[in-house]
């Protein structure tokens, strides 16, 4: 994700834009980065982890 999110609508949204089908497109991965020495940002990234695992992804490092 490249800006710092945390309402799980909107987080929704995002990726279900890169599940839309093309023809080239085998795989979906999402990489989150989080600046740990921000502590909001921290809280937000916390609250994208638990909206990817209720969208059904495996969240690796979170």
């Amino acid at each position: 994700m490249a800006m710092p999110i945390s309402w799980r609508g909107t987080l929704r949204q995002y990726a279900g834009r890169l599940h839309r089908l093309h023809h080239n497109k085998r795989v979906v991965q999402i990489y989150d980065y989080v600046d740990v020495h921000v502590p909001l940002l921290v809280k937000m990234y916390e609250r994208r982890v638990r909206g990817y695992r209720a969208m059904g992804y495996t969240v690796k490092g979170g």
